[in-house]
């Protein structure tokens, strides 16, 4: 699906459209908290800090006023003895009292005033001072009023004396007022202080306000970056659901796929493999016919392209499988000597036909007893060998099978060890150069085009054999040079098997085991009319009683009509396939003496075999088959003595 941009070519979105800018509002609100916090601090700080001030300062002047009024009680002390001499008449006496009170005064005096130079800012000390000054005046005319007294009665002039009583009072009521001065300007300094202080509060309680808008804007912010949050996770939920709706489709239409391509594949097979199987019943017919050297090399010839065809179909088929991962392997146990002798047979005549010498070389410690696939092992190995035959013009092929000598020490007993197994073929071909090597195992890859054109092929069997080896968890490699040969090799790991398992029936000849069958009475289903002829001919040449059907409808009438010694049965026929047909007489047979079933199908995809059993057949023949095929298999299942009656 292509998506056109109704803005014309060329057109770029603008960049607010192709990215969302209100998530910075994250970072804004993260700013404003920073900012709220700090102010916050600073407002608590600055708070604490004025109080803690506060108490200072005003501790402070409350110390300084004790110690003013403490100026009232030593002037009165000063003032007491000019007093007092009228009284006592002791001159000398008062007269030290009032120097040793001026005395204490002036000290206190002197202290209190460097205090306030000291301690005190210039703006707020200058009006103590000056009432320090009207002070110490004062002080001093009250003391020469004093002296004037004490001179008057040293002289014997009391009169006078009592004349400048009442100047004196007036003089100590000068330093009074000058006192109270002195405590009115302390006051006032307190109170500017405090106006000082308030007037900072006021300035921290519009920070105060700042701090509450700010809160505000945070919780507006937060407000609407959560509903962009909510209504994202809304997008992101609808977009996810979407997502998934699309996986789904697409898992349905991935799994249809699947199911078409393998049925696709299950009907190609079919409609490839019947004609295969009817020219190989053909040429099985004319083996048996009486011809002439010439024709006799043109049946070697039909019958060597049959088999390419058939291995071309299988590759393709078995590539097919891989793919979809629809191929599955066995755990079963076999005897790997054998089966490696009957993978290689076939390949004796190619190589002998070429002039190329053939031999496979088994080291003496490889055990027969195995468990594993023979299946896949023999489409590795062929694909190899095939390979190996093709290219040597000269020379030798040779296969070496033997034990990892790393690994020999796992294989073990019989269930419980495994067997490490390296299988390698050796020619003497033409070789490959270190380019055609990095991609001869890639699909549909040869060496060059001159090779396709003068030793044919697709290219798939080395892919194949890699997948396949790579699936049983092994390792394929190549050591080759141009010219000089090839050695292609894989390892794998098979489990140890049991060697009572190889006790093997007696062999008896092709021959005797077709004769074994003459007389016997067989039904043949297949829908195929070439194929289903030439098949009932070659059953009537071992000297078989053959009937035929062409569908599974026609087949379970004919069995409930006659007894059969066995039945070969095709899979997919009109009208009723051999599934259903094979169903049905087991039905009408209902637990007593079966006839066996021996399925015949043109279908190559995994699980074949297991959906015939469960059908009730009893084996599976895949076509396209050998005569020595079909005559092993009657054989398995035929039974011995007379036809069934």
């Amino acid at each position: 699906m292509e998506l056109i941009d109704e803005r014309g070519p060329g057109a770029q979105a603008p960049e607010a459209e192709r990215r969302p800018r209100w998530y910075l509002l994250y970072y804004l609100l993260a700013a404003l908290d920073v900012i709220t916090v700090l102010a916050s601090l600073t407002l608590n700080h600055r708070m604490m800090q004025i109080y803690v001030d506060s108490v200072a300062v005003n501790q402070e002047w409350a110390v300084r006023q004790g110690k003013y009024s403490e100026l009232g009680e030593l002037a009165a002390a000063v003032n007491a003895p000019g007093n007092d001499v009228f009284d006592s008449r002791n001159v000398s006496g008062e007269s030290a009292r009032l120097r040793a009170a001026l005395n204490a005064f002036a000290a206190e005096f002197n202290a209190a005033r460097a205090d306030v130079l000291d301690n005190v800012s210039a703006s707020k000390a200058a009006p103590l001072l000056q009432d320090f000054d009207e002070i110490q005046r004062a002080m001093g005319e009250m003391v020469g009023e004093a002296e004037r007294i004490f001179g008057y009665f040293e002289t014997k002039q009391a009169d006078r004396a009592g004349e400048r009583m009442a100047t004196m009072d007036r003089k100590y009521a000068s330093v009074n007022r000058a006192l109270a001065r002195l405590a009115r300007s302390v006051r006032a300094i307190q109170s500017s202080h405090f106006e000082e202080q308030v007037k900072t509060a006021e300035t921290l309680k519009r920070l105060e306000y700042l701090i509450v808008g700010l809160v505000i804007l945070m919780i507006i912010g937060a407000l609407f970056y959560g509903s962009r949050i909510f209504k994202a996770m809304q997008t992101a939920n609808a977009e996810r659901a979407a997502y998934i709706e699309a996986l789904t489709r697409a898992r349905v239409e991935a799994d249809a796929a699947n199911q078409a391509k393998s049925k696709f594949l299950a009907n190609m097979s079919h409609e490839i493999r019947t004609p295969l199987n009817t020219i190989f019943l053909t040429l099985d017919m004319l083996r048996e016919s009486d011809l002439g050297a010439e024709q006799k090399s043109c049946l070697t010839m039909a019958k060597s392209s049959s088999r390419s065809l058939h291995r071309l179909v299988n590759d393709l088929l078995n590539l097919s499988k891989i793919e979809s991962g629809q191929i599955d392997f066995e755990r079963i146990p076999f005897n790997l000597h054998l089966v490696l002798r009957q993978i290689l047979a076939p390949f004796l005549g190619r190589a002998k036909a070429k002039g190329v010498s053939f031999a496979i070389e088994i080291a003496p410690d490889v055990p027969e007893a195995v468990e594993g696939d023979p299946t896949r092992i023999e489409q590795v190995i062929g694909n190899l060998v095939d390979n190996a035959v093709k290219f040597t013009v000269a020379g030798s092929v040779k296969v070496s099978v033997s034990l990892r000598a790393e690994e020999r020490s796992v294989a073990g007993e019989p269930g419980r060890g495994k067997v490490p197994l390296r299988i390698a073929v050796h020619d003497t071909g033409i070789g490959l150069t270190p380019e055609q090597k990095s991609r001869i195992f890639d699909d549909f890859a040869q060496a060059d085009e001159s090779t396709t054109r003068k030793y044919g092929g697709t290219g798939l069997g080395l892919a194949i054999a890699r997948r396949l080896v790579g699936l049983m968890e092994g390792r394929l490699g190549v050591e080759t040079r141009p010219g000089g040969g090839s050695t292609f090799w894989f390892s794998i790991d098979l489990a140890a098997g049991d060697p009572s398992n190889l006790a093997r029936p007696l062999q008896t000849s092709a021959s005797d085991q077709e004769k074994s069958l003459a007389g016997r009475r067989v039904l043949l289903v297949d829908d195929a009319p070439e194929g289903r002829a030439l098949f009932a001919a070659m059953l009537s040449q071992m000297g078989m009683k053959v009937d035929v059907a062409a569908d599974g409808a026609e087949a379970v009438s004919a069995a409930a009509a006659s007894r059969y010694d066995a039945i070969l049965m095709d899979i997919a026929m009109p009208v009723m396939d051999g599934f259903e047909a094979t169903r049905r007489i087991r039905e009408r047979e209902n637990g007593d003496e079966e006839v066996p079933i021996i399925a015949l199908s043109a279908q190559a995809m995994d699980g074949i075999l297991e959906r015939c059993l469960d059908a009730g057949m009893d084996d599976h023949v895949a076509k396209p088959f050998t005569r020595d095929e079909v005559v092993a298999a009657l054989n398995r299942w035929v039974p011995r003595g007379g036809t069934r009656q």
